[in-house]
């Protein structure tokens, strides 16, 4: 069996324990894993989970949910070396995605008056012959 660290948190009412642990078991940990000890004082609960060494933080930061700035901040530097790491291992998606992104800047910039088709300008009408044949 692998080594389980535990994880805790302290929660100020039944309610927001109960959404953390929704939180943790929709995201994949087991329920049975997860612990809910009310305070002897009555002014909150504890929450435990315990779970392998390499999912702790990620436990951590769901039962915390998103009120927690520091947590918050820790999410975006973990997405953001998630991103280079795909974006490693991928190049050619990457490749294709700045090619892509080239092309419809490009397509965006305005063009000058000066640089327009001379097809797609107005030609002058002629005088009344094309309607003069078109009634006969």
């Amino acid at each position: 069996m692998p080594q389980t660290n535990v994880a805790t948190g302290t929660f100020p009412s039944l309610k927001a324990a109960n959404q953390a642990v929704h939180r943790l078991v929709s995201s994949g940990f087991a329920r049975n894993s997860i612990e809910l000890h009310r305070h002897e004082d009555d002014e909150g609960y504890d929450l435990e989970i315990h779970a392998r060494a390499e999912n702790i933080r990620r436990a951590k930061r769901l039962m915390h949910g998103s009120w927690n700035y520091a947590m918050s901040m820790e999410n975006v530097g973990d997405m953001a070396s998630g991103t280079i790491r795909t974006a490693r291992s991928h190049p050619l998606v990457l490749l294709g995605a700045g090619v892509l992104a080239g092309f419809v800047l490009y397509n965006l910039i305005p063009r000058s008056s000066s640089q327009e088709n001379p097809r797609r300008t107005r030609q002058p009408a002629r005088s009344g012959q094309r309607a003069r044949h078109a009634r006969r």
